[in-house]
């Protein structure tokens, strides 16, 4: 056989990919990571300015307000091992189904990942809707915060399953192809959330509960409308005409992917808490000033999920296609991507932190609070966006594990200690907080770094 004959073998037996991912096989890299990005990119600033709407709504009701209810949204980090696990999984197996040219298997795999995630999700809003606030007591919350973060976190609860399924069923689309129909979503869901969040907080008085119950009636709505769409079909995948039953060899495939992540996000919210205990311990103006930082550090990281999700669906896409040229290239573009625009949001959290926080609250303790932390976190933008665009490839090939062990070295021998001891032996307070985070984020970038680098991630079977 000749080395001719060869190549034409290999390239007989090289999957032909499905749908969309087709379409974007026939793009460069770059460009296709791009067109998949932008999407991405709109949606989660649309999103983050719509978070941000509701949660200045709340805020402007006073320094307990913003702390009680950006207390009990801190807890819907718990979530996270449910959402982000399951949404990883769906997005590593579906993008490599497609790039495979194997569309009904990747459907097979998204009824499957719906059906978890809505179990997963109704479990842990009964936990939040009955205990909300002995769990807020937990991270030491005083009376005043318990009383409006209890209501607002058991408010939230009675949403969580939609939004578990929601994310699981828009993460399918992404990792088909398809960025603009969750883009649209948004802005709908955005529009939908703010306006009846103003009528609820603004008009009619409700206070803090009213914002909860706008983000609890707009995840129920979306939902809705996410299902109806993969029935119909987006990007070539569709979950109609398949059957509803869980079968144990995709459930063991999901499993393998989802359960690395999940114990990585669930060591990632219980971090969340820990670090949420500790500022705890430095006052009300500081816990309201944490929370408003980190809702303003989402207009940075949000769009670096867009170039996350644009990795994964591509670099499982690629490996679909037995093409891990293009797949490492999809990852390295998309982290470039990134890093711009991190850079340049967090030149403005550096040079305009008093400015920003002032759109939040007009309470100078609170704004005194948060301008060193917020100016600080600014510096390690590009970091983070790294740790999203390399983190979202490296997940997108399946490699999951590795994320893990980054995510546990950092948030025990890093971020908490160095918190723990910039805040309160240091003696800086907020700002030695988030200046431990930062840090965090400049190792945890290495770390992907470094693995993506080695090619490893290519190695594992989905």
């Amino acid at each position: 056989m000749t080395i001719h004959q060869t190549e034409e073998i290999e390239l007989e037996e090289a999957p032909a990919p499905a749908g969309r991912a087709a379409e974007l096989a026939r793009l460069s890299p770059v460009r296709a990571a791009l067109e998949l990005a932008w999407p991405g990119i709109i949606e989660q600033s649309v999103s983050a300015l719509g978070t941000a709407v509701v949660f200045a709504f709340v805020a402007r009701l006073g320094p307990s307000a913003a702390a009680g209810a950006g207390s009990a949204t801190n807890f819907i980090f718990l979530l996270f091992p449910v959402w982000r696990s399951l949404a990883i999984g769906t997005i590593a197996i579906v993008s490599r189904r497609m790039g495979e040219g194997r569309p009904r298997d990747a459907a097979d795999a998204t009824r499957q990942s719906i059906m978890l995630g809505a179990l997963a999700g109704l479990a842990f809003g009964a936990l939040f809707l009955f205990v909300s606030a002995d769990l807020l007591r937990l991270l030491g919350a005083d009376e005043e915060v318990v009383a409006i973060g209890g209501p607002y976190l058991a408010v939230l609860g009675i949403g969580t399953g939609a939004s578990t399924v929601a994310l699981i069923g828009t993460s399918a689309m992404r990792a088909a192809g398809d960025t603009r129909t969750p883009m649209f979503l948004a802005f709908a869901s955005v529009a939908v959330t703010v306006a009846i969040a103003y009528v609820l907080v603004e008009v009619m008085r409700i206070g803090p509960l009213g914002a909860a119950w706008a983000l609890a009636i707009t995840w129920l709505l979306y939902v809705a409308a996410v299902l109806v769409l993969l029935w119909r079909g987006r990007a070539g995948l569709s979950i109609a005409g398949g059957p509803w039953r869980l079968s144990r060899t995709t459930i063991r495939r999901i499993f393998s992917i989802s359960l690395p992540s999940a114990a990585e996000s669930a060591t990632f919210s219980f971090g969340i808490l820990a670090l949420t205990g500790l500022v705890f311990r430095l006052g009300t103006d500081e816990v309201a000033a944490h929370q408003i930082v980190s809702q303003i550090e989402t207009f940075s990281f949000f769009p670096c999920i867009g170039f996350g999700v644009a990795g994964s669906a591509l670099v499982g896409q690629g490996l679909g296609m037995r093409d891990k040229g293009r797949a490492a290239s999809a990852g390295w573009a998309a982290a470039g991507m990134a890093v711009v625009w991190s850079t340049l949001a967090g030149a403005v959290f550096v040079v305009a932190p008093a400015l920003l926080l002032g759109l939040f609250t007009s309470a100078p303790g609170v704004i005194a609070a948060g301008v060193g932390a917020l100016a600080v976190i600014g510096i390690a933008q590009p970091a983070q966006a790294v740790i999203f665009a390399l983190g979202g490839a490296l997940r997108g090939a399946g490699d999951t594990r590795y994320p893990l062990l980054a995510s546990l070295v950092n948030w025990l021998l890093v971020r908490l200690p160095l918190a723990y001891v910039l805040a309160f032996v240091v003696g800086m307070g907020l700002t030695g907080i988030w200046l431990g985070i930062a840090v965090d984020y400049f190792v945890r970038a290495a770390l992907l770094a470094w693995r993506f680098r080695s090619g490893a991630w290519a190695r594992v079977t989905v």
